[in-house]
């Protein structure tokens, strides 16, 4: 259950004389980062009785644990750094030390390096990890270290305060709820549309298997935004429409491929997150309701694919209120306890609820620096659940939009040939798109459109 991304950096700034990467410099400053997020430097203890989980300060806290060096075998090229990635991603985090890594990788080809990044989903999620991104980077090439601030671990609770603050806190929780009675009608059609969507069980396909396995594989591509947001202006959506209207082309591919038959398949359902924070909330953690969309992949023309899309997107957003039935799940299990999010989590992975994951963050459209090292392209990974064999994550940054593909090693050995459809599946919408923007010019122009190629 933990996110992450890699991200890579110009090394020149940072090397040494002998051409190594500065890590002692690289350590210094990413200790400082720390003091403008103090979960970072907390471990989980236990409430005794209740099994639940609550944030204290580590009092074992060691930097040096947490962020780590190491550098690529000769040639340093893409496909061994992806190796390493999906080896680093394939690790349990230690759950009795901060729920956190990084990994420093330096002998990147063409004078790079690496940061992997991978934090527990409980302290992170797609929003929050851009304002992890704001603690570590920068909007200017300074590079400048401060010094860390003087810290120290609070005394740890005793296991009777634990029980007594988790006592109240429940109590409290109780009390609360009573005055929720307006936002639960509101939401109840939302909620309603949740469990409806996530009680019809997905077919199975070479996306959903009945046991992953502990080991991953990770890919990555990126495009143009400006391409993307060409499509949209062209074809009509949004930037998430055109990015799910993509990948649903990809998955029809890849199926084809794998020889099943797509025009068969009723229910290719997908999760998409929603950052479910109050306007304007930038808070760490995880505030995230998982819309459920039918993907059409059995629509072989990719114009009505993407109508098809729109409509579903859309009803998601404005009719079903699914956004406000997950909302109310998680504020009522905050009020009382996150068992019950974590059994409905269980029950939607037996009964195979979704298919695949696609989650878009948007991020910084300026460029970023880690003393001085300008960030190149930062590649995000989700975490796959019991029987999903692919999480794709988007990430947009500086003109760029970074797709992440974490993969189950052993079920999903093809991961880079769905790449390939996904770049495929990108350029037909692109092509597409081109020639309505032909098509437009020449009417307003009066002249004939030229033949479509």
């Amino acid at each position: 259950m933990h996110v992450g991304a890699a991200l890579l950096f110009d090394a020149k700034p940072l090397q040494l004389e002998h051409g190594g990467l500065d890590f002692e410099r690289l350590t210094l400053y990413t200790e400082a980062a720390l003091d403008s997020i103090p979960r970072y430097r907390q471990r989980l203890e236990w409430v005794p009785g209740l099994e639940h989980p609550v944030w204290i300060d580590d009092d074992r806290f060691n930097m040096r644990f947490h962020l780590r060096h190491t550098r690529l075998p000769l040639p340093g090229d893409e496909r061994t750094l992806k190796r390493l990635v999906g080896r680093l991603f394939s690790q349990h985090l230690d759950r009795s030390r901060p729920l956190w890594e990084f990994w420093a990788v330096e002998g990147v080809e063409n004078e790079m390096f690496a940061l992997i990044v991978k934090t527990h989903h409980c302290m992170v999620d797609g929003v929050a990890g851009v304002q992890l991104l704001q603690a570590l980077l920068q909007p200017t090439p300074d590079a400048t270290v401060r010094e860390p601030a003087g810290w120290q671990a609070r005394p740890a609770p005793s296991r009777v305060a634990l029980l007594r603050d988790e006592v109240r806190h429940r109590i409290d929780g109780m009390r609360k709820l009573a005055g929720y009675a307006p936002r639960v009608r509101e939401n109840l059609r939302g909620l309603e549309s949740v469990l409806r969507s996530g009680l019809k069980p997905t077919p199975r396909t070479p996306f959903t298997e009945q046991d992953i396995s502990p080991y991953r594989r990770f890919d990555w591509t990126s495009f143009d935004l400006a391409d993307v947001k060409s499509i949209k202006k062209a074809l009509g959506g949004t930037i998430n429409d055109v990015v799910v209207t993509a990948t649903t082309g990809a998955v029809r591919r890849f199926l084809q491929r794998r020889k099943t038959d797509v025009d068969g398949i009723e229910r290719f359902r997908s999760v998409l997150p929603v950052n479910i924070r109050k306007a304007g909330g930038l808070s760490g953690g995880n505030h995230v309701a998982m819309l459920l969309a039918d993907l059409p992949v059995s629509e072989p023309d990719p114009l009505r694919r993407l109508e098809k899309v729109v409509r579903v997107t859309t009803a998601l957003k404005h009719e079903s209120n699914q956004t406000g039935g997950a909302e109310l799940i998680e504020e009522v299990a905050d009020l009382t306890t996150k068992r019950i999010v974590s059994e409905l989590f269980k029950t939607a992975m037996r009964i195979r609820t979704y298919n695949l994951i696609i989650t878009n963050v948007p991020g910084p459209p300026f460029p970023l620096y880690m003393l001085g090292a300008p960030l190149k392209a930062i590649y995000p990974m989700v975490p796959l659940m019991q029987n999903q064999n692919l999480g794709i994550a988007l990430f947009s940054y500086c003109g760029g939009l970074y797709w992440g593909f974490n993969a189950d090693w052993e079920s999903f050995p093809d991961v880079h040939e769905f790449v390939e459809d996904l770049e495929a599946s990108f350029d037909e919408l692109k092509t597409l798109a081109k020639a309505r923007t032909l098509e437009a010019r020449s009417a307003a122009d009066g002249q004939e459109p030229s033949a479509r190629t």
